[in-house]
C-alpha cells in the first residue's frame, strides 16, 4: 500500500497527459525541426511513445521502491514566479509541496512543485514557447540560410521574437534605372516639336504685321510665346536631329522677352514684338544676327515660361480633342490632330513639374500630373490601334485629373 497508491496516481497522470493536447505541444517543441532543418508535423504516435516510455519508467521506480524506498522530501512553501505561456508578464503563485503532485488539478490551474517546476494543470510549463502564436505563424523554412535566428534576452536562441526576413539583412538596392535616353522623346516626337514651333511661328507672323492684327490677337500671344520658349528649352536637351538646336538658347530668349511685360494695345508693343519675332525667325532659318547678346546661361523653364501660360496650352489641347474629335467618326478623321494635341498636353504637363515651379516635391501635385501624362500617352496609343472606346475613356480620365487638380490647387 505504501507504494501502490502513488504508482497508480502516477499512472493516471501520465495516461491523462498522453491523451491531452499539451503533450502534443511538448512533442511539437522538441521535434519542430529535423536535422535537415525542415518543419515536422507531429503524429499522435509520439504521445503513445511517450506514454509507454513513461509507464516503463514508472514501473521501474515502483519495483525499486519495494526494496529501498526513499521518503518524499518534506513539503516546502513559498512563492515562486510562474511564467505565462502566452508571453505576458510573470505572475507569482504559491509553490505547492511535491506530495501534491498526485492530486487532481484543474485544466488551467497553475502551480509549482517543491523543486520549482511550474505546471499548468498536469503539464509542465517549460513545454510551451514564450510566444507560441508568433512561432506557429512563422512559416519561414529553417536551415536554408534565408532567415537569421533571433537572440533572446536571456542569452539563448528564442523563437519568441518576430522572424527576421533575409531581405532585411541584405543591402537595399534602388529600383532599376530607366532606360538610357531622354524622357522628352517618350512624350514628344521631333516631328511634333517642329510642327508646334512652325505653327506658333506662323501665328506670330500673322498677328504682328499690323497694329489691328496685334490688337485682336494680343491675349493669345503670351501663351504662344511661353510655349515657344519651353520648346526651345526642350530642343536644347532633345537627342533628335533639330537644325537650329545649337541656337535654341537664342530662340528661347526671344520668346522670353516677348513676355517680359504685360502687353498693351497699340503700336509700341506691336513694334517691339515684331522685332523680336523677326530675330527669332532669322535664327530658326539659320540666319542669326552676328551681334546678338548672349542669353543668360542660368535660365531654366520657370524663367522663360510662366506656369499659368503653359497650362493654357494644356487646356487648349484638351478642349480641341473634345470639340473636334468627340465622336467616333471625328476620331477616325482627326487622328493626326489628336496625336499632336495629346503629345503637347503630356509635354507641357511634364514642363510644369520641373524644378523651380514650386511643385517638384509636392506628392499630390505630381500624382495629378502623372495621371494626366498617363492619360495623354493612352490617348496616343488608342489612336495608333484605332480604339475609340479607350480614347474616349482616356480623355475622360484626363479631364477628371485636370478638374481635381484645379480644385485642390488653383481654387
Amino acid at each position: 500500500d505504501s507504494f501502490i497508491t502513488p504508482a497508480i496516481r502516477w499512472y493516471r497522470i501520465l495516461h491523462d497527459a498522453a491523451k491531452g493536447a499539451r503533450i502534443d505541444s511538448w512533442a511539437f517543441k522538441r521535434s519542430k525541426h529535423d536535422n535537415a532543418g525542415r518543419h515536422m508535423t507531429y503524429s499522435p504516435t509520439h504521445s503513445a511513445s511517450v506514454f509507454v516510455a513513461a509507464s516503463i519508467s514508472c514501473l521501474a521506480m515502483l519495483f525499486s521502491g519495494c526494496n529501498n524506498s526513499t521518503p518524499s522530501p518534506p513539503p516546502t512553501t513559498g512563492t515562486t514566479p510562474v511564467v505565462n505561456p502566452g508571453g505576458g508578464e510573470q505572475v507569482t503563485s504559491p509553490a505547492q509541496a511535491s506530495t501534491d503532485i498526485g492530486r487532481p488539478r484543474r485544466q488551467n490551474e497553475r502551480w509549482a512543485d517543491a523543486n520549482g517546476v511550474q505546471y499548468l494543470g498536469n503539464v509542465p510549463l517549460d513545454v510551451f514557447f514564450d510566444q507560441p502564436y508568433s512561432v506557429v505563424q512563422d512559416a519561414t523554412p529553417i536551415g536554408t540560410g534565408e532567415t537569421q535566428a533571433v537572440a533572446s534576452t536571456d542569452g539563448g536562441m528564442s523563437g519568441g521574437g518576430a522572424p527576421v526576413d533575409a531581405t532585411a539583412a541584405k543591402p537595399l538596392t534602388a529600383e532599376p534605372a530607366a532606360a538610357a535616353g531622354n524622357e522628352w522623346t517618350t512624350l514628344l516626337s521631333v516631328e511634333t516639336l517642329l510642327e508646334e514651333v512652325n505653327t506658333t511661328r506662323n501665328f506670330m507672323k500673322e498677328s504682328l504685321q499690323t497694329v489691328g492684327a496685334f490688337n485682336s490677337s494680343m491675349l493669345m500671344i503670351p501663351p504662344k510665346a511661353a510655349v515657344m520658349a519651353a520648346l526651345a528649352s526642350i530642343a536644347m536637351e532633345y537627342p533628335g536631329e533639330i537644325t537650329w538646336k545649337e541656337d535654341a538658347k537664342y530662340i528661347r530668349d526671344f520668346a522670353k522677352q516677348m513676355n517680359e511685360s504685360t502687353l498693351q494695345r497699340g503700336r509700341k508693343d506691336q513694334v517691339r514684338l515684331l522685332e523680336l519675332y523677326e530675330s527669332m525667325s532669322d535664327t530658326l532659318n539659320r540666319s542669326k544676327q552676328a551681334d546678338l547678346k548672349e542669353p543668360p546661361e542660368t535660365d531654366t523653364f520657370v524663367d522663360v515660361a510662366a506656369m499659368g501660360l503653359v497650362m493654357m496650352r494644356m487646356q487648349s489641347a484638351e478642349k480641341r480633342m473634345k470639340n473636334e474629335a468627340g465622336s467616333e467618326t471625328a476620331f477616325t478623321s482627326q487622328k493626326k490632330m489628336i496625336l499632336h494635341e495629346a503629345a503637347m498636353l503630356g509635354t507641357m504637363t511634364k514642363v510644369v513639374t520641373m524644378s523651380g515651379y514650386g511643385y517638384e516635391d509636392d506628392a499630390e501635385f505630381l500624382g495629378y500630373a502623372k495621371r494626366i501624362v498617363d492619360a495623354a500617352i493612352a490617348i496616343r496609343t488608342a489612336v495608333e490601334v484605332n480604339d475609340f472606346a479607350t480614347y474616349e475613356q482616356s480623355l475622360s480620365n484626363l479631364s477628371t485629373a485636370c478638374t481635381e487638380c484645379h480644385s485642390a490647387f488653383k481654387n
